[in-house]
């Protein structure tokens, strides 16, 4: 009986060892292929001015301000981020603002105007989409967006493949904004092109495709032995012989 069992046994163990393999391999080509980003996709600094800092609500008490003095120092003529209305929304809500980012996703055209994400994480302002260079900076972030419809003539957003517009917006902030359903949205009034679209070739990636190559003959390999032994041992058969 333990003899008929370790075949079985090892056809199990193979695969997991497999994957094992397939996935520290992939981390270890991730992590060892570096690219550097295409000049196309960098901006110049002075196009994304700086931001301020960010800002956190807090309860009011005796020792400390609320989110309303708070948004006193915030300089109306400065840029803000995502992180910072975010962090405190009631500091910067029906507040004028700049905001600069990447149009990304879709544009929602409703009457008047259109809603549309814009991120300014890194993806968006400082080296490109992921597939250009491979280069983890974080997560997505970015704001949600009402453009009227006298400034959505020729906007493209970004996509997997393409680095959309990048736009500087004026606008008010709306904490809970009704015809948002309630959310956080910036509803801009003047949008100004910072960057024109740029499209994004993802290169071909030859050590991994070799991983990938031999990954799959392996597991082609395992099915055959265990379509091999399927056949050997006819279905039913315990392996021993009755006495006459």
């Amino acid at each position: 009986m333990a003899s008929r069992r370790a075949p079985a046994a090892r056809l199990v163990l193979v695969p997991v060892v497999s994957l094992l393999v397939l996935v520290v391999g992939l981390q270890a080509l991730q992590g060892a292929v570096s690219r550097p980003a295409d000049p196309a996709l960098l901006l110049v600094p002075e196009l994304a001015p700086e931001a301020g800092e960010v800002v956190r609500c807090q309860r009011e008490h005796p020792d400390t301000e609320p989110a309303e003095r708070l948004a006193e120092r915030f300089d109306a003529a400065g840029r803000v981020t995502t992180a910072m209305v975010v962090a405190c929304p009631r500091a910067f809500d029906g507040h004028r603002v700049v905001f600069v980012g990447e149009i990304v996703g879709d544009l929602l055209r409703r009457r008047g105007g259109a809603w549309t994400q814009v991120n300014d994480d890194a993806y968006a302002l400082e080296v490109g989409p992921l597939p250009a260079h491979g280069e983890h900076r974080g997560v997505n972030s970015g704001l949600q967006v009402w453009i009227p419809e006298e400034h959505l003539d020729g906007l493209r957003p970004g996509r997997p493949g393409r680095r959309g517009h990048v736009v500087e917006l004026t606008g008010v902030v709306h904490r809970a904004d009704p015809q948002d359903a309630g959310g956080l949205t910036l509803r801009a009034d003047e949008v100004v092109i910072v960057a024109e679209p740029v499209d994004v070739e993802s290169p071909l990636d030859h050590a991994q495709l070799a991983l990938a190559v031999g990954a799959c003959l392996l597991a082609g390999g395992i099915w055959l032995r265990r379509r091999a032994e399927g056949h050997a041992v006819p279905h039913g058969s315990t392996g021993e012989q009755r006495q006459p």
